[in-house]
């Protein structure tokens, strides 16, 4: 097998170097400075002359010094004019390979203005693109110092901690608990309900359990064991908010899902119509409507008759889009909901569904006007908190060591005590931190506690909108909460009576949501800068405060 490989390996070298004059002294560069390639394949099978895919792994010092997952890709793009396409192939391979690094793709271009040719299709990716003119790289004296000092140079001025897209693959750190507990609970057959805090997780969260469910159809005989099928509902246009729209967007989904788990949609059975992605833009709206309940059923009945028994799941994203919070007609999202319990009720382990949310809030009433909501007593919840005090130190120390800083336990102490790990408050501390550190300082710069003062005063400016969303989130979980967590935070040796004040069940969903800390913590809330934020920006009601 491994004979096979490396004749396949040295096969694709050869039609590169055909290709591609430059390529064999190029590829022979990255081998000198220690670099193995693994794999090597053209982003398109068929032309005269194409973009090509090399999958390396970085010198062990190189990974180290910047924590690179196991492979980086690099991209050789021989255009005169470098293509949108070239990105386009690079994101799909990043898609498909979960060994390659995230958050970095280098790009070897002949077009010496391929940077500024490609900003647009780049931007948009949420990762580092670092281009290469050929000239440079076949310049370079020692590559191995020359591509250390490219990474150091161009991850120091990258905005790394920043907070964009959620993460996935070798960049997706932790919750290990979290993505084992609801991954059973959904493969035997019980929806869950997600929920969290704004930029907790929830898509991150999402996202690695589809992943891990793709992963696991690639080993042994590639028998898959579910078919996930994400629908991110924030991506519904303006146009979509209805009905046909939902169903439309959700054809597409499953198009795509099918392709991440290698189903050719024409082998199941299903309708013609819905065989021909392109033809799903023309369907009528009634006919996408009727499309939908047939698609999935024969996707169903596939996977009834499969040896593995795959699980159908659909992942839907921000589901309270469809409950009443945009202009998404109530009655059509209790159609669809109506329609998806339906099929978990006669599918039972054959179909399942997941929502997320930033609370239950929709989910747990019992009745909407007349009609009957049907994910109440149905869907289990699932509240999500922050990262665990592990979790944030790997997440900042590996980003920290991409741009040559180190935190010191100093550092990481106080910025758990701000945040409580809250992922997107975290990231921010240390973006502005890392804001404040000049690229000469790098390299022999640890962040100490003081370093982490001076900025809290504008961290505690830059964050005013999120801490009024944490509050209204503490609102929609006990109106009697924000009081409680004032007087806990006003009279501290008092705060275990201040919160017992609270419902049980509320008292619970705000220590599961990771708000309020566990007893026995020495501060009764859990997120330090949101505690401080109550105490400049609320008042105590008169009642309350009478009663304190």
């Amino acid at each position: 097998m491994e004979n096979n490989k490396q004749e396949a390996l040295a096969e694709y070298e050869r039609r590169l170097f055909r290709e591609v004059p430059e390529a064999e002294s190029i590829v022979l560069k990255f081998k000198r400075a220690g670099h193995w390639l693994r794999r090597v394949e053209p982003a398109t099978e068929l032309g005269e002359q194409r973009t090509w895919l090399l999958f390396w792994t970085p010198n062990r010092a190189l990974a180290e010094s910047f924590d690179l997952a196991p492979e980086l890709l690099l991209v050789l793009t021989p255009w005169a004019e470098a293509q949108a396409r070239d990105v386009s192939a690079a994101e799909e391979a990043l898609t498909r390979d979960y060994r390659l690094d995230k958050g970095i793709v280098l790009v070897v271009a002949r077009d010496g203005e391929a940077e500024r040719r490609l900003s647009q299709s780049v931007r948009h990716t949420g990762r580092l693109y670092i281009f290469l003119p050929f000239e440079q790289v076949l310049a370079a004296q020692d590559t191995r110092i020359w591509l250390r000092q490219i990474l150091r140079d161009r991850l120091g001025s990258a905005d790394l901690f920043a907070a964009g897209r959620p993460v996935f693959g070798w960049d997706f750190i932790g919750r290990e608990k979290e993505i084992q507990t609801i991954r059973r609970k959904l493969l035997d057959g019980r929806p869950v309900g997600l929920y969290g805090l704004r930029k907790a997780g929830k898509t991150s969260v999402l996202i690695a359990i589809r992943d891990q469910l793709v992963a696991d159809a690639g080993r042994g005989a590639r028998q898959p064991v579910a078919v996930p099928i994400h629908l991110d509902l924030l991506g519904l246009s303006f146009a979509e908010l209805k009905r046909s729209g939902f169903m439309r967007y959700l054809l597409r989904a499953m198009h795509e899902a099918l392709e991440r788990v290698g189903i050719e949609p024409a082998t199941l059975g299903l309708p013609p119509s819905f065989a021909d992605r392109r033809r799903l833009s023309e369907l009528a709206e009634q006919d996408v409507e009727r499309l939908v309940p047939q698609a999935l059923e024969c996707l169903i009945d596939w996977a009834a008759g499969r040896p593995s028994s795959p699980t159908i799941l659909l992942f839907i994203d921000e589901y309270e889009r469809i409950l009443g919070t945009s202009q998404f007609p109530l009655a059509d999202g209790l159609d669809i909901f109506d329609y998806l319990r339906g099929l978990v009720q006669r599918y039972p382990g054959v179909f399942n569904f997941l929502i997320t949310g930033l609370g239950g809030a929709k989910a747990s009433v019992s009745r909407y006007g007349t009609r009957q909501n049907p994910l109440f007593n149905f869907v289990i919840d699932y509240p999500l908190a922050g990262l665990t005090r592990e979790e944030m130190d790997v997440l900042l120390g590996r980003i920290g060591r991409r741009l040559s800083l180190g935190f010191l336990p100093e550092a990481l102490q106080a910025i758990w005590r701000e945040t409580g790990g809250h992922p997107y408050l975290a990231r921010e501390l240390g973006r502005l931190i890392d804001k404040g550190i000049s690229m000469e300082e790098r390299a022999a710069r640890n962040i100490d506690l003081a370093a982490v003062q001076t900025v809290l005063p504008l961290f505690h400016q830059e964050i005013a909108a999120t801490m009024t969303e944490i509050r209204d989130a503490v609102a929609d979980i006990d109106p009697n909460a924000t009081s409680a967590l004032l007087l806990a935070l006003q009279y501290p040796s008092d705060s275990a009576d201040a919160l017992a004040m609270l419902k049980p069940e509320s008292l619970h969903a705000l220590r599961r949501y990771g708000i309020v800390n566990e007893p026995g913590a020495p501060e009764p809330v859990r997120i330090g800068c949101f505690g401080e934020w109550l105490l400049r920006n609320e008042v105590l009601p008169l009642k309350a405060a009478a009663n304190a």
